[in-house]
């Protein structure tokens, strides 16, 4: 790639360095958008792919568990301790 110096406030810079300049930022921009594209695409098929072959597995069995939750305790004071307040007043 070609290298540009500034020339000063009182030179012109060439018509055919301006044009130069303009069509190396479209080659950049062309092969940035290219790439990008392209990964895009690859990841588009690859999301794909992924989609068909979870759609064609065989049945498997669910995930959630056959067991209950845990059981449920009710909570209930004891006797004793029921007028056992830390502070009273």
């Amino acid at each position: 790639m070609f290298s540009f110096q500034y020339p000063g406030p009182q030179k012109k810079i060439p018509f055919t360095t301006k044009i130069t300049i303009v069509i190396w930022t479209f080659v950049v921009l062309a092969i940035l958008s290219f790439f990008a594209f392209s990964f895009f695409i690859i990841a588009l098929l690859v999301g794909v792919v992924a989609f068909a072959a979870n759609l064609f597995q065989k049945h498997r069995a669910p995930i959630s568990s056959n067991q209950p939750d845990f059981p449920k305790q009710h909570y209930s004071p004891n006797p004793k301790e029921k007028d056992n307040d830390i502070i009273d007043i």
